[in-house]
């Protein structure tokens, strides 16, 4: 792909930092989509292409609230995530301070809060909090079991914070208009209801045959499941 001059850029809800770990393992192009779509950055340049953060106010009281009931909670912003609690070994280097996250919060562009913990009540309790609280930040990404409760139970249940201007749509319009591509020139390949946004803006989608129902009955094709490696199937056909 990269002889023939197509590009291959991955739109992920992790942080930059790990987005640009798997660009680097995977050979992708250096175009970094992040925290959901709320960070587009170029890692050859070293320059943000578009940034859109959560109001520091509301990171405050997020903080508050998860520090008085013991959830689990991670701050990402430029290429960096700290937690108060890890929840897996390698996590341990980024565990902070209260006091730390909160200067953090007040210094920093928080471009997503990831909340979670290891009960499922606790996290649906979580969920009303949002709803009845904050009307300037949505749940752009969760755990599965917490829409679909017939799902397997999981050692740990989270949800993505971001502002709810945010979407991989959004972001891949930026990445187009940095780069001067046509949305109808580019393919977009998910799994998940976050990707729907992306699926929307091209006439090119595809949705894996493992993804959740609702990207399926909006992506206009269909390829193999990530077991089956279907995205290589779809460059393959390309």
């Amino acid at each position: 792909m990269h002889k023939k001059g197509i590009k291959i850029i991955l739109a992920s809800g992790r942080s930059r930092k790990e987005a640009i770990d798997y660009q680097k393992e995977f050979n992708t192009s250096p175009y970094i989509i992040s925290s959901n779509g709320s960070s587009c950055y170029d890692q050859e340049k070293k320059q943000e292409i578009y940034n859109e953060n959560i109001k520091k106010g509301i990171v405050l009281e997020l903080l508050k609230y998860c520090q008085e009931n013991q959830y689990r909670i991670r701050l990402n912003y430029k290429d960096r995530l700290v937690l108060n609690r890890a929840t897996y070994p390698d996590e341990k280097d980024k565990e902070v301070s209260n006091e730390e996250l909160e200067k953090i919060a007040q210094l920093e562009k928080i471009v997503q809060v990831s909340v979670s913990d290891s009960d499922l009540e606790k996290m649906k309790k979580f969920k009303e909090y949002l709803k009845n609280n904050f009307k300037d930040i949505k749940i752009e990404n969760e755990s599965k079991k917490l829409k679909n409760p017939e799902l397997k139970p999981s050692k740990n249940y989270y949800c993505d914070i971001t502002s709810k201007k945010v979407s991989k749509g959004n972001a891949v319009k930026s990445i187009c208009e940095y780069l001067k591509i046509n949305t109808n020139e580019i393919i977009a390949i998910g799994d998940g209801e976050n990707d729907i946004s992306m699926f929307e803006i091209t006439p090119n989608s595809i949705a894996m045959e493992n993804a959740v129902p609702l990207a399926k009955e909006k992506a206009k094709y269909q390829t193999l499941s990530n077991n089956e490696n279907g995205v290589a199937h779809v460059l393959k056909n390309i």
